[in-house]
């Protein structure tokens, strides 16, 4: 392409910095994605891959994550996309820039780039979007602009040449888009206009003119009112798609997944799933139900992760929210847990199950006061409920109240007989009672319940095996301890503790294994209690010190720790 200009006199000279650095940006995010996906980011990286890396969707991009109307100029949906747009571009790119300077032809690309985004976005909103074609378009527009405004100063015959080119070729690659799924002409349009806007709005210095006139930034400023107006069409159009539900899958396409998890098969839930969120992979009920089959699998991350995907559809969704704060309780993330919460509560006022939520944060954020008060609203809400009782047991305990506590967690056993959180729950509580008796009594009934494989059965064990030491029934703990060693995983926590109740290692080895805080503090709280037990008081003393200066506040051995210490100064 020959501009009509001598070279000599272009402002930018050969130098074409702009174009370059573009060029380079593209094909290195093209070899990290590669870095990091393989052979998936030659041949086309699923949806899920390119979202990752940045790729544009409406439902997404206009619910908080705006970075990805630039972010996807520079991803690619395999080698061959990536490599037609940068040949094109690099061979078009420097004679415009010559034209126009390197800061001008910058923002027509950036330009070009954003409204080819917010273009796609509008006419679909669900449609997953990527790659530099629109702002690659743009730059196709600038230089048809600047033939059409120049005119009448630049040669005739130069003019009707270039033109003419121009429109076969952008001609041939539309009509192409069209005739071929999986093609954003919305973008290319887009692009290509705003492009084309640039050649007016935007003075390209000819022989003996400043780089910069009044016309630029009046031209500027009107860009930008431009963006602003196709960001609030693209934002209006994309959240009516949202409420009109234009975005979800009918409900028969979910019915053989939520029938695998209603059946507890989560790995087939999770296959037609992800089929299903192939094709539409910001569908919010697709990614809840995968939460829910997530969670079945034990992937607390992978659960939160999905449900943070419904929340970006449908962020006042209240199931959705209270499986969030949970997921984050169980993770120990407990302030966002707690951000979570305060909005399941704002939704739901009425609601205990918040209230519920929120307790059992500022049990784990040792807030007693509130902790208490939450719970007391969850049980005046739902009097007839056994989780709120329980969760009130847990406050009560929280605060060495154990008397109460053990009210409350046989209320809600008398509520739900099967509730096995309140059972755990009075277990620590008698204990806390120093009624040694019902402790173990309790103990058994929990095993009797959940069996050995569950993950409340060691603590269980060790609970019994300690009562039973207090009270001298030591070939009854002997059994109990050979019968958990036998039957429970060797490799998992808390086996070591159950190893050293059963004198088969020393309490330093137990203390090896406890490789993070969470795990010290159960080594020290029940080793120590076990020392207690045989009257040793003295080596027990340091631990039970480390436990209350060190341990985890949100667990119930740090409670019966407090409640022993409180004993003691009594």
């Amino acid at each position: 392409m020959d501009s009509g200009v001598n070279k000599e006199d272009t402002r930018s000279g050969y130098m074409t910095p702009a174009t370059s650095a573009i060029v380079a940006a593209n094909i290195v995010m093209f070899a990290v994605m590669a870095v990091f996906t393989g052979s998936q980011a030659i041949t086309g990286p699923n949806n899920q891959t390119l979202l990752a890396f940045g790729a544009d969707i409406g439902v997404r991009a206009m619910n908080g994550e705006y970075w990805r109307i630039v972010s996807n100029l520079f991803v690619h949906i395999g080698l061959l996309h990536c490599f037609m747009n940068m040949w094109i571009f690099a061979v078009m790119g420097p004679n415009v820039e010559r034209i126009y300077g390197t800061v001008k032809f910058t923002l027509a690309y950036f330009f070009a780039g954003i409204i080819a985004s917010l273009t796609s976005i509008y006419m679909s909103p669900q449609q997953i979007s990527a790659g530099a074609s629109g702002a690659v378009f743009g730059v196709f527009g600038l230089w048809f602009g600047f033939l059409v405004a120049n005119k009448s100063i630049l040669q005739e015959n130069f003019v009707r040449s270039n033109m003419k080119s121009a429109v076969v070729f952008l001609i041939m690659v539309l009509a192409s888009g069209f005739m071929r799924s999986g093609i954003d002409n919305a973008a290319h349009i887009g692009g290509v206009f705003a492009g084309f806007l640039c050649g007016f709005l935007l003075s390209a210095p000819l022989p003996g003119q400043a780089m910069w006139r009044k016309k630029d930034f009046f031209g500027i400023v009107l860009m930008i009112a431009i963006i602003a107006g196709a960001f609030y069409l693209s934002y209006a159009k994309t959240h009516k798609a949202i409420a009109d539900q234009s975005v979800v899958l009918s409900p028969l396409d979910l019915k053989e997944p939520t029938a695998c998890l209603k059946n507890n098969k989560p790995q087939e839930a999770m296959k037609v799933l992800n089929a299903l969120l192939a094709k539409q992979p910001n569908n919010p009920q697709a990614h809840y139900l995968r939460a829910l089959a997530f969670l079945l699998l034990n992937d607390e991350e992978k659960a939160l992760a999905d449900v943070n995907e419904t929340l970006k559809i449908f962020p006042e969704m209240l199931p959705a929210l209270q499986f969030k704060a949970q997921r984050l309780i169980n993770l120990a993330r407990f302030k966002e847990a707690l951000t979570t919460a305060d909005k399941v509560v704002a939704l739901a006022p009425n609601d205990s199950l918040g209230y519920q939520l929120r307790s059992s944060i500022y049990d784990r954020l040792d807030n007693t006061a509130k902790c208490l008060d939450d719970a007391n609203e969850a049980v005046r809400l739902t009097p007839t409920n056994a989780n709120a009782y329980s969760t009130r047991g847990y406050s009560y305990m929280n605060l060495g109240l154990a008397d109460d506590a053990v009210k409350d967690f046989s209320k809600a056993i008398e509520l739900d007989p099967g509730l096995v959180g309140a059972m755990s729950g009075r277990m620590f509580a008698y204990f806390m009672q120093s009624d040694y008796i019902a402790c173990d009594k309790q103990c058994m009934e929990i095993l009797a319940k959940v069996g050995m494989g569950d993950h409340c059965a060691p603590y269980a064990v060790m609970m019994a095996a300690i009562c039973r030491k207090q009270l001298r029934h030591l070939p009854e703990r002997i059994a109990l301890l050979n019968q958990a060693l036998q039957t429970l995983p060797a490799k998992t926590w808390p086996f070591p503790i159950i190893q050293y109740m059963n004198e088969q290692i020393i309490s330093e080895s137990v203390f090896q294994q406890a490789t993070d805080n969470d795990k010290m503090t159960e080594a020290k709280t029940y080793v120590a209690f076990d020392l207690l037990a045989d009257n040793k008081g003295a080596e027990a003393s340091p631990m039970i010190i480390w436990v209350k200066e060190h341990g985890n506040k949100a667990f119930n051995e740090y409670d019966l720790v407090s409640a022993l210490l409180l004993k003691l100064k009594k």
